[in-house]
């Protein structure tokens, strides 16, 4: 199969859970070494995916992923699948698989590698520097530099309980700045503009419990984090994360307002309030992507990939005041 489907199956549920988990206990706190490394505990769906999220000054978004996955039907994995959305007015993604032996880390000085062309190395916020090149296809390029990073955080040890698994979602990178170059084919272009890494450790699949999730950024000195998420067949729930001139300020959600959704389209408007009335909102001005994770797919992987997770669509685009999200719909 020519694209990377069981990695991005992996990465299709970060940040998510269903509306009777269980969420994490304690304040928030400072992320560390040990919250960048691969974990890689035992059970059977175990994966554990860095989500790389960029808004690019000149408009363009990407998506840039490296996972390592245990995922039940066959021996575990590493790889990367990268997406990007108005690179000179077009839109492309690719996907790489290895065995999981390929994946090297090591913690002092950090680095995490997928492959010689697919790595990151620095820990946040003092450095940090990802790169992903591949050959495939027309042929992809993503270096970048980051600076001006923003503390990391979590919630508690960051793990929510939720039917028959635990998520735990670590925010090593709340917002930065980056600058460097990417390419397509022979086309390459400098950039500059904002980041966000996730990290997420998950024991089991969720196509089963989630119907959808959405995942707002608002960069800068004092950026903002949004995850919300619906059950399947229930209600919705998430939490928040404000930065103000006291730190950042955790915003679990009493109640999630949704307008405009109708299941594969995002949102138009999404928000968030708390028991003592804080709220967040996310006002959604584009669309800058959308495709089906079956996109590409034949025979008997189509088969699986649709038995496990179904149809599953994944949209990124704008929002109002300078934000960016990715948003999930499980069919």
């Amino acid at each position: 199969m020519k694209r990377l489907l069981l990695i991005s199956l992996a990465s299709l549920f970060l940040a998510e859970t269903a509306i009777g988990a269980k969420p994490p206990s304690g304040a928030l706190r400072a992320t560390g070494a040990g919250d960048m490394l691969l974990n890689k505990r035992k059970p059977r769906w175990y994966n554990e995916v860095w989500s790389y999220q960029f808004l690019f000054d000149n408009g363009t978004q990407a998506t840039l992923n490296y996972t390592w996955a245990r995922l039940g039907f066959k021996d575990p994995v590493c790889g990367a699948d990268y997406s990007v959305a108005g690179f000179k007015g077009r839109n492309y993604s690719v996907g790489r698989e290895y065995p999981q032996e390929r994946l090297q880390q090591k913690g002092n000085p950090l680095r995490v590698q997928i492959h010689p062309d697919m790595w990151f190395q620095g820990q946040p916020p003092h450095a940090h520097h990802v790169h992903f090149a591949t050959t495939k296809n027309e042929g992809y390029f993503l270096d970048l530099e980051f600076s001006k990073m923003v503390p990391g955080v979590a919630w508690g040890d960051g793990n929510w309980s939720a039917g028959d698994g635990d998520i735990m979602l670590l925010l090593p990178i709340p917002s930065a700045r980056v600058k460097g170059r990417i390419a397509v084919g022979k086309d390459t272009i400098a950039v500059e503009g904002w980041a966000v890494l996730e990290h997420i450790r998950q024991t089991a699949l969720l196509a089963d419990i989630l119907k959808r999730s959405f995942r707002g950024y608002v960069p800068g000195e004092h950026p903002t984090y949004f995850s919300a998420f619906q059950e399947k067949g229930g209600g919705w729930t998430g939490y928040g994360i404000q930065w103000t001139a006291a730190g950042p300020q955790l915003l679990p959600a009493a109640d999630i307002g949704i307008q405009g959704a109708d299941g594969r389209t995002p949102p138009s408007s999404i928000s968030l309030t708390t028991s003592d009335r804080r709220s967040l909102v996310f006002k959604r001005s584009s669309i800058a992507q959308s495709g089906s994770i079956l996109d590409g797919m034949e025979g008997v992987t189509r088969w699986v990939v649709k038995q496990f997770v179904g149809d599953v669509v994944i949209s990124r685009g704008r929002t109002d005041g300078g934000g960016f999200y990715q948003y999930i719909a499980v069919k």
